[in-house]
């Protein structure tokens, strides 16, 4: 069951991940990086619905560890078809990797369309992982009060 929703909501965070980049293309801003905070916010979202999804799914396996692994799963699933699109794009256009070069101050010189792709899959994977333990925390407190308040009203 859990590769259901790791997949489907995998693929939900890479479109919601694939629709904002394009967004922000048409509006002339994808070389502004400092944007990529809202990457985040999608990808909280994605990550706790299907933390969620898994914990009403599967209540007697749910736990830290595997809400956890199901979240960082689903970043991987997310993160890593977008972090490709990312090389493709950067080959492909090659003065939005001047521009990412230009604006990165340390790795600037050795950026390149694969070092830039696997920063993203990176970033993806950390902020996953980070975002899984705290979305965790959330749905098991969401869900014990839920049994709570149905325990107090029978």
């Amino acid at each position: 069951m859990w590769n259901r929703i790791v997949f489907r909501y995998g693929a939900f965070l890479f479109i919601g991940l694939m629709v904002y980049y394009l967004i922000m293309q048409l509006v002339g801003l994808s070389d502004r990086f400092d944007f990529r905070i809202f990457n985040a916010v999608i990808q909280a979202g994605v990550l706790y619905a299907a933390i969620r999804t898994y914990a009403k799914s599967e209540p007697a396996e749910f736990n830290y560890l595997s809400g956890t692994t199901i979240g960082v799963n689903t970043s991987v699933v997310g993160a890593l078809p977008f972090a490709i699109f990312q090389m493709i794009n950067l080959y492909l256009s090659p003065d939005l990797l001047a521009a990412v070069s230009e604006r990165a101050p340390v790795l600037g010189p050795y950026i390149n369309p694969f070092s830039a792709g696997l920063i993203v899959f990176m970033e993806g994977l950390a902020v996953g992982l980070i975002l899984s333990y705290i979305l965790m925390r959330v749905v098991d407190q969401q869900l014990n009060r839920s049994d709570m308040n149905h325990a107090e009203s029978t």
